[in-house]
């Protein structure tokens, strides 16, 4: 017969319950084993195991199991965990009861073999024949909800308790009734394992779980408007959750503001005098027009008669730029009235003076 196997979300886990140091129990340490559910009025019915569905449940040491021990926790009195301690850590297995005040009576069933009775010699317990062996808590209906054989607000349900000193391994097939309705069962062989193995498995979420190996749907990507999984965004050069343009900096490659305000500009161009282009005029203005029409030079002063830029002209008294003055007869320059001559005119005296 085919059964449905088990959903996603179910595993089987053992959990650290107490690490022994001093006594009997040196160094040794006990687990729980917990049916992990969904829902909290998931009910496990039984586990089981036969030669299509091998369940194994191995230490490489030795299981502790101790005189006045018990098989199932079902049974376990806790009355006299007062005088012997170490009772309270007994191997046993269990559907959700850890002793017996649970309200849960577990029966079992064997076949070929008794993989209960070796249990109980602090054996590997191993059922692989073709009869099978389980144990089991009949489904109780709906009427009381808090029995522990339910997985309840934790969503989880004992199986069983073991104390070794050795390596726990193992693999359970597990009969569970989802919601309380023996119409919705499942069946399946499920290995122990020692962390929760449900968890977001896409290796490029913000939440990937290196450790899981069940997609829970939990993925979360990066969220919109950011770079990566913190939250940062990308800065104006594109880095993401970078600081943007350094401060002095005009742009993303290290560049600064050359002195025409352009971004990693050369500056004014050799021979220039400014950033249109210009270049110094004849009075040393940038883009002037150099000495006005007239002018002789940059302050505005004109040539005079004798050709000085800014001069007086001739001088008071004389008659020419090259310092002469009037002769005698009105010449610029001239020697005057000729020697032997009484006057400009070359006239010169009678006899009669």
């Amino acid at each position: 017969m085919l059964f449905q196997p088990a959903p996603e979300g179910y595993w089987l886990g053992a959990e650290e319950y107490a690490t022994h140091t001093g006594g009997d129990l040196d160094g040794q340490t006990t687990w729980r084993i917990y049916i992990h559910c969904v829902n909290e009025t998931d009910y496990l019915s039984s586990v089981s195991g036969d030669d299509n569905n091998t369940f194994e449940l191995n230490t490489t040491t030795s299981w502790y199991q101790n005189g006045a021990g018990v098989t199932f926790g079902s049974e376990a009195n806790t009355a006299f965990y007062g005088f012997m301690p170490d009772l309270e850590y007994d191997s046993w297995l269990t559907i959700g009861a850890e002793d017996n005040n649970g309200g849960v009576i577990v029966s079992s069933i064997t076949g070929d073999t008794d993989p209960f009775a070796v249990f109980e010699a602090g054996n590997n317990m191993i059922i692989d024949d073709g009869t099978g062996s389980a144990w089991y808590a009949p489904f109780p209906g709906t009427g009381d909800l808090t029995l522990p054989s339910f997985a309840g607000s934790d969503l989880k349900v004992l199986v069983a308790q073991v104390t070794t000193d050795g390596i726990v391994s193992g693999q359970m097939q597990l009969q569970v009734f989802m919601n309380a309705d023996q119409t919705e069962e499942w069946r399946d062989v499920l290995p122990i394992l020692f962390s929760n193995p449900l968890g977001c498995t896409d290796d490029t979420a913000c939440n990937f779980d290196s450790e899981a190996t069940v997609d829970d749907g939990s993925c979360e990507g990066i969220a919109d408007g950011a770079c990566n999984c913190d939250g940062d965004v990308l800065d104006e050069c594109g880095v993401c959750g970078g600081s943007g343009i350094p401060e002095g900096d005009c742009d993303c490659d290290g560049n600064v503001l050359d002195e025409c305000g352009v971004c990693g500009g050369s500056g004014i161009p050799e021979g220039d005098c400014d950033c249109d282009g210009n270049v110094l005029d004849a009075c040393g203005v940038c883009g002037g027009s150099g000495i006005p029409e007239g002018d002789c030079d940059c302050d505005g002063n004109v040539l005079d008669e004798c050709g000085t830029c800014g001069g007086s002209g001739i001088p008071e008294g004389d008659c020419d730029c090259d310092g002469n003055v009037l002769d005698a007869c009105g010449v610029c320059g001239g020697s005057g009235i000729p020697e032997g001559d009484c006057d400009c005119d070359g006239n010169v005296l009678d006899e009669c003076g």
